[in-house]
């Protein structure tokens, strides 16, 4: 089946939207589908490095309102296209001539509005009614993101399909320093990721113990200014560094000389952050919700994200017990279990179930 992908993400961002959309593009193309990428027109100078991509590649031309309707059928009636995949949930104008494949990656800015930005909050509603109401095919990459999607929107189960990511991109292992000198946290500077539990706990734990500085990595977000003055109000200004966004190879000097990785978000559909640290070997502590819970409980040291007491127990277990036997052996079972050849597997098997 000849698929194109719609790139309505930012491709040169490889984690979270931009990592799932180019390892299940090159998956697709590992296994022998045919596909096409149809691009935005101010990325013609970027292209995404994939294998095998070239000569594969469209962009949409100028002027934007008018050819951006017609355009998507007339590409899809030469090329035989019979589905165009969206990673990020931005719908094409409806044609005759395709069908649409929409990934959910989680209802957090729908059943945690709270933690967006009014705007942002706007936007994701509406995105997501689009895709309920108009979509062919609706992919979702967990059970709890499945259950999410189907309590709010009874009528699309059965346009639903679970395509579980893959952590393969992750299995070679890293090497740490060998100087340890930090917790480490990554992610958004925002609410949904628990920022001000975490250094609830982390400050919980500076008053009975001594205990390593408390790394956060991750741009600036919705309300990150009162995390920072919560961590002055705390007294951990000179325990605590926000590093604000910075480069693949910053992250991974942080990684390499981490104790640990602390993960306490509120809610996560997936969650990349997780399996990352595996690669180094680090213990993990993580939420009991969502995606996290589903996939990692048996991998990490599982915290309950609404509760400081078991965030910082968490922590404490980290440090002190490492990663058990047990949590490798079912790090290693996922590796080889969650794949992007099985994902791509999976979305082909949901447009054809759709679609017969």
């Amino acid at each position: 089946m000849k698929i194109a992908f719609n790139i309505d993400y930012d491709h040169l961002t490889y984690t979270g939207i931009g990592r799932y959309g180019l390892e299940l593009i090159s998956a697709w193309i590992k296994t022998g589908q045919n596909c096409e990428l149809w691009m935005w027109r101010n990325t013609r100078k970027s292209p995404p490095l994939l294998d095998n991509i070239q000569g594969k590649i469209r962009y949409y031309p100028f002027p934007k309102k008018i050819t951006d309707y017609f355009i998507p059928g007339m590409w899809a009636e030469q090329s035989e296209i019979k589905w165009v995949h969206s990673a990020n949930g931005i719908m094409l104008p409806p044609s005759p001539r395709f069908k649409q494949a929409n990934m959910i990656h989680d209802l957090g800015p729908v059943l945690y509005g709270h933690m967006k930005s009014d705007y942002d909050t706007k936007i994701w509603r509406q995105r997501l009614n689009s895709i309920v109401y108009t979509s062919d095919c609706i992919l979702v990459n967990s059970k709890s993101t499945m259950r999410d999607l189907v309590k709010l929107f009874p009528a699309v189960e059965n346009k639903v399909f679970l395509t579980p990511l893959g952590i393969d991109h992750f299995s070679t292992t890293k090497t740490n320093s060998g100087t340890r000198d930090h917790i480490l946290a990554v992610g958004t500077v925002e609410p949904r990721k628990n920022i001000d539990g975490l250094l609830k706990a982390y400050s919980a734990l500076v008053q009975k113990k001594d205990m390593p500085p408390l790394v956060i990595a991750g741009k600036d977000g919705f309300r990150a200014d009162e995390y920072k003055k919560l961590s002055i109000e705390l007294g951990l200004n000179h325990r605590v560094s926000f590093t604000g966004y910075i480069s693949n190879q910053a992250l991974t000097d942080l990684y390499a000389r981490a104790y640990c990785l602390v993960h306490p978000a509120h809610h996560e559909g997936f969650g990349f952050t997780v399996p990352e640290a595996f690669t180094w070997k680090l213990p993990v502590v993580a939420s009991n919700t969502g995606g996290l819970g589903e996939f990692f409980s048996e991998t990490a040291w599982m915290v309950n994200p609404s509760d400081t007491e078991s965030i910082a127990h968490g922590i404490e277990l980290a440090l002190d017990s490492g990663v058990t036997d047990s949590q490798k052996q079912k790090r290693d079972e996922l590796s080889r279990e969650l794949t992007w050849e099985n994902c791509a597997e999976k979305t082909l098997e949901a447009m054809k179930a759709t679609n017969p």
